[in-house]
C-alpha cells in the first residue's frame, strides 16, 4: 500500500508534464465508456469526443493508456479528458478531429488482465483500429499520441497497424507524435546494465496497479457487470506486478533479456512503421537512452519522415518551448488533412543542449562530423576531488601503469542527480546539481580546467580495465561537469553488471575508423559469466547519450562507483557474488582505461 500511495502522489505531479487535457468546445459530443468488444469476448472501454456536427466523418486522434482514463471521473458520466495522468486533448474537436482515450486491457474500465503490453493487448490494438474504421464518424485515418506509457502505445499501435496492412486491411495510422517513449523494455528502464531499476519500476508498477485498484467508472451504471472487471484488476497486483518484482530481484528468468522484453520493445519493430513520426525526449529522462535509439531504429530502416526533439529535463518536467509552438497541431493537420503547412521540412534532429541557449539542428543521429576522442584515466592527483581516490583525466595516454582501489559497496549516498532521474523527477532537490556526497565513496578522475567551451554530442562509452577480488560488481560510470566552486553537476551516466560484460559485436555501434561508440551487451543467462577474481578484464560501460556544453574553466569528471541507491540494485545472486569484494581500476601501460568522448567540432 505504501508504494501505491506514493504512486498516486507521483501521478498527481506527473499529469501536467505528460500533457493535461484541454476541454472540448460546448458543441462537441462526449461519448463516455464506449464499449469495444474484442474477439476473445473481453470488452474494452473508451471515451470519445466528436466535433459538431457529428454527422460528418473525421480523422481520429487516439491515445491508449494503462493509467485509468477516469481517475478524476469515478462515475464515468462527465468525461473531460483532463485531470489525471491519462489525458486527451479534447480541444482538438474544435479543429475537426475525433478524439479517443482508450483504457488498455485490464486497466481503468476495461475488462481482462493487464500484463504490460502482452501479445493479447497488442492484438487488441489491431481490433481497436478495425473498430474505429467501421464507425460512422470516422474517415478511417488515425494519429496516435501521448506521453510516457501513452507514447509507448503510440508506437505499439502503429506496429499493430503494420500487421493489419500485411493482412490487406486499409492502413489506419497516418502519423505519430510520441512524447518520452522508450525503445527497449529491458535496457531503457527495467534494467540498467543488467542491474534492476529499483528507483522507477516499483513506483511504476505501483502506479499502474494502484490506479486500476480504483473501482471502474462503470460501477455506478452497471455494478453487477463491473464487479468481475474490478476483481481482475485487483488480482493484477499479485499476478503480474508483485510476481515480476520477485522474479527480477531473485535473479529468475525475468532478470534476463529475452522474448518477454523483446515483445514489449517498440524499437525492435520500428522498421515496420511507414508513417511520419515525432519523438520528444529529455537528457535526464528515464528513457534518455531509448529516445535517440528509437529515432535511429526508425530512420535506419525506412525513409519516411522522422523528427526528434531532446532537451534537458526529467520525465515529469518539461524543457524549453519549441521554436514553433504550433508544431504538433501542424503535424496532425498535414498528415491527416493534407494541409500545406511545410511541417515536413522541420529539421530531423533538434537538440537543446545542457547549458545551451537555443535549439540546434542536425540532419542525422548520431550527429555527423563528431570526433570520437579518448580521454584517459590516470592515478596522478587532480587536486579537485573529495573522493576516496583523486585521479586525473588527460588526453595524453599515460605510459606508466598504475591502479586505484575501492571497496564494492552494498549502498551509496542517495544524494545525486541519478536519484532525481530514476524517480522520474519526483526526488528533485539540491543533490541533483551536486553529486559530491555520492562521489565521496567512489573513484573520481578529473580533467584540468577546460581552455574553451567544449561540446559533447552523442553516445559515450567508458572503456574500463579493472581487477575484482569478487565474482561480480556493479559498475556505475558518471560523467560530470565540475565548477570552480567544486559543485559536481552530473551530465550523464551509465551502468554495467561486471558479469554481464559480454558484447555482441554485430549489434554494437561504431563511429569513424570502426571505433566502438555504443556496446551492445546481450544481458542473457547464457552471456552472463562470473568474473575471475584478480584477473584484469575490460568492462565497456555504455554511458547514455547526451548533448552538453561544458563551460570554459570547468572540469570534466568521470566517477566510477559501485552502488547507486536507490536508483539501481543488482539481483540477489549477483549481490551475493559482490559481497566483500574490491575493485582496482587499472590505467596506463597496457591497460589504457579511458572515456570515449563525442567531441562536437
Amino acid at each position: 500500500m505504501r508504494i501505491r500511495r506514493f504512486a498516486l502522489a507521483f501521478a498527481a505531479s506527473a499529469c501536467a508534464a505528460i500533457g493535461g487535457g484541454t476541454s472540448a468546445s460546448a458543441a462537441a459530443t462526449a461519448l463516455c465508456n464506449v464499449p469495444i468488444r474484442m474477439s476473445d469476448g473481453v470488452v474494452l472501454r473508451a471515451n470519445v469526443w466528436l466535433p459538431a456536427p457529428s454527422t460528418k466523418r473525421y480523422p481520429t486522434i487516439l491515445t491508449a493508456t494503462g493509467y485509468n482514463k477516469d481517475t478524476t471521473n469515478p462515475t464515468g458520466k462527465a468525461c473531460t479528458g483532463s485531470g489525471g495522468i491519462a489525458t486527451a486533448d479534447t480541444s482538438l474537436t474544435n479543429k475537426g478531429y475525433a478524439v479517443m482515450l482508450l483504457d488498455d486491457r485490464g486497466t481503468g474500465a476495461s475488462q481482462g488482465k493487464w500484463d504490460s503490453w502482452g501479445a493479447r493487448t497488442q492484438l487488441d490494438y489491431q481490433e481497436v483500429l478495425d473498430w474505429i474504421q467501421r464507425q460512422s464518424w470516422s474517415n478511417r485515418s488515425v494519429a496516435t499520441t501521448g506521453g510516457s506509457y501513452m507514447g509507448i502505445t503510440s508506437f505499439l499501435i502503429a506496429e499493430a497497424d503494420a500487421a493489419r496492412v500485411k493482412q490487406h486491411k486499409r492502413r489506419a495510422v497516418k502519423a505519430i507524435w510520441a512524447d518520452v517513449p522508450m525503445s527497449d523494455a529491458y535496457r531503457d528502464v527495467t534494467f540498467h546494465g543488467g542491474a534492476v531499476d529499483s528507483g522507477f519500476i516499483p513506483l511504476w508498477l505501483g502506479l499502474t496497479t494502484g490506479l486500476s485498484d480504483i473501482p471502474p467508472s462503470t460501477t455506478a451504471s452497471d455494478p453487477t457487470g463491473s464487479a468481475p472487471t474490478y476483481l481482475d484488476h485487483l488480482r493484477n497486483g499479485w499476478d503480474f506486478a508483485a510476481q515480476k518484482i520477485l522474479e527480477t530481484t531473485q535473479g529468475q528468468w525475468s532478470a534476463y533479456d529475452g522474448p518477454f522484453y523483446r515483445l514489449r520493445s517498440p524499437g525492435d519493430r520500428a522498421g515496420q512503421i511507414r508513417v511520419p513520426v515525432v519523438i520528444t525526449g529529455g537528457w535526464w529522462d528515464i528513457f534518455q537512452r531509448g529516445e535517440p535509439r528509437l529515432y535511429e531504429q526508425l530512420t535506419k530502416l525506412n525513409g519516411t519522415t522522422k523528427k526528434i526533439f531532446m532537451s534537458a529535463h526529467y520525465h515529469t518536467t518539461s524543457g524549453p518551448a519549441m521554436q514553433d509552438p504550433n508544431l504538433k497541431q501542424k503535424w496532425f493537420d498535414h498528415w491527416l488533412k493534407g494541409a500545406r503547412n511545410g511541417v515536413q521540412k522541420t529539421p530531423s534532429v533538434n537538440f537543446y543542449p545542457i547549458n545551451g541557449t537555443h535549439w540546434e539542428h542536425y540532419p542525422t543521429w548520431p550527429a555527423p562530423g563528431m570526433r570520437y576522442r579518448p580521454i584517459y584515466l590516470t592515478s596522478e592527483k587532480s587536486g579537485s576531488a573529495t573522493s576516496i581516490n583523486d585521479g586525473s583525466l588527460s588526453f595524453g595516454k599515460p605510459t606508466q601503469g598504475s591502479g586505484d582501489s575501492a571497496p564494492l559497496l552494498p549502498a551509496s549516498s542517495p544524494c545525486s542527480r541519478m536519484t532525481a532521474q530514476w524517480t522520474a523527477g519526483a526526488a528533485q532537490g539540491p543533490c541533483e546539481t551536486d553529486n559530491r556526497t555520492w562521489e565521496a565513496s567512489s573513484l573520481t578522475y578529473t580533467s584540468a580546467p577546460l581552455a574553451r567551451n567544449t561540446k559533447l554530442t552523442g553516445p559515450i562509452v567508458a572503456n574500463l580495465w579493472a581487477e575484482l577480488t569478487s565474482k561480480d560488481a556493479t559498475l556505475v560510470g558518471v560523467l560530470s561537469e565540475v565548477a570552480p566552486s567544486g559543485d559536481s553537476n552530473q551530465v550523464t551516466a551509465g551502468f554495467l553488471l561486471a558479469s554481464q560484460r559480454a558484447i555482441d559485436q554485430r549489434k554494437s555501434n561504431y563511429g569513424p575508423h570502426h571505433v566502438l561508440i555504443r556496446p551492445w551487451h546481450p544481458f542473457t543467462q547464457q552471456s552472463q559469466k562470473p568474473v575471475t577474481p584478480n584477473d584484469p578484464a575490460l568492462y565497456r560501460i555504455e554511458i547514455y547519450p547526451t548533448d552538453a556544453i561544458l563551460k570554459k574553466g570547468d572540469r570534466l569528471r568521470l566517477t566510477i562507483g559501485t552502488a547507486n541507491t536507490p536508483g539501481t540494485s543488482a539481483p540477489l545472486p549477483d549481490v551475493l557474488n559482490e559481497a566483500g569484494g574490491e575493485i582496482r581500476v587499472l590505467n596506463g601501460g597496457p591497460y589504457a582505461s579511458n572515456v570515449l568522448l563525442p567531441l562536437n567540432r
